[in-house]
């Protein structure tokens, strides 16, 4: 029986797994001297501490914990305030595999916060930290993403904890990347918002169909998950043929699926899906077009 719920210098710390996420944290503090590298020596294990030591959810998490990856990559920093670049990864088990499909895969370059030596750091849904909040917007947006993949919508109340940060973040001394970026570009407002709008509900359902009753069969029912993933990613297509621009929602998701979609259709007779996401999605044309020919 299908799972009903969500299965849940470079510096790596190890930290025993807790709660719903198992997350692996590393830090790259390279172009830091001095007191700001001395600074943010723990921070790397904090983080990490942080985040798998958190109940997120509230629920009966049952399964494997959700596999997640930080890469912070520290570029400057002044008075105590430290820009940073971060890559946010997550994946999930496909059934009745050993394989797993990825869920998100986000490079952000918008992020400055404060941090002082040993600073202890607290989950506050009510106080906005640009060091946690930034943490916390992705664990949900990670969380809103895995539980999509098992129920239609599922992952709703999670995307909504991270549009209240991001509502919180706009407000804060650190409003980069909390803020509405240009046309097709990413921040991490733009992100949610397209998630919790009305418009990208016929995605969301996409999403779920092709991760539930499309990657989740292919081992055990080959043709008729690829009709599913076929024509969830039609659905998908043509959201963006309508909409005449690339959302941040829909540029995450072709990131993140771009390799494994093209994978999951390479026997598939009718090349005309990848075709049409050639189109659609021209970052990763090259890898549609290799597998068509």
């Amino acid at each position: 029986m299908k799972w009903l719920i969500p299965l849940f210098m470079l510096t790596t710390f190890a930290v025993a797994s807790a709660q719903e996420l198992d997350c692996s944290v590393t830090l790259n503090y390279d172009a830091l001297s001095g007191t700001d590298r001395e600074n943010v020596l723990n921070l790397g294990r904090n983080i990490q501490s942080y985040i798998n030591n958190y109940r997120w959810t509230g629920d009966d998490f049952k399964g494997p914990k959700i596999k997640v990856t930080l890469n912070i990559y520290l570029l400057s920093a002044s008075g105590g305030v430290y820009t940073a670049q971060a890559f946010i990864g997550s994946q999930r088990p496909i059934y009745k595999s050993n394989d797993s499909s990825p869920m998100v895969r986000i490079m952000d370059n918008a992020w400055q916060f404060t941090y002082t030596k040993d600073q202890s750091l607290y989950h506050d849904e009510f106080h906005f930290n640009a060091l946690t909040g930034f943490i916390d917007y992705y664990m949900y947006i990670i969380l809103g993403f895995d539980y999509d993949s098992y129920n239609p919508l599922g992952g709703t109340k999670f995307f909504q904890k991270a549009s209240n940060i991001v509502a919180q973040g706009q407000n804060s001394d650190y409003p980069q990347g909390w803020q509405p970026g240009g046309s097709g570009t990413y921040s991490r407002y733009a992100l949610v918002n397209d998630i919790i709008s009305g418009k990208y509900e016929v995605f969301r359902k996409a999403f779920y169909d092709y991760e539930y009753n499309g990657i989740d069969m292919l081992t055990s029912q080959r043709d008729s998950a690829q009709v599913v993933i076929a024509n969830a990613l039609d659905k998908i297509a043509n959201i963006v043929i309508q909409s005449g621009s690339r959302s941040a929602l829909l540029k995450v998701f072709f990131d993140a699926k771009y390799v494994e979609i093209a994978e999951s259709l390479k026997d598939y007779p009718d090349k005309g899906i990848l075709q049409k996401l050639a189109i659609v999605d021209q970052a990763h044309q090259s890898t549609y077009a290799k597998y068509i020919n």
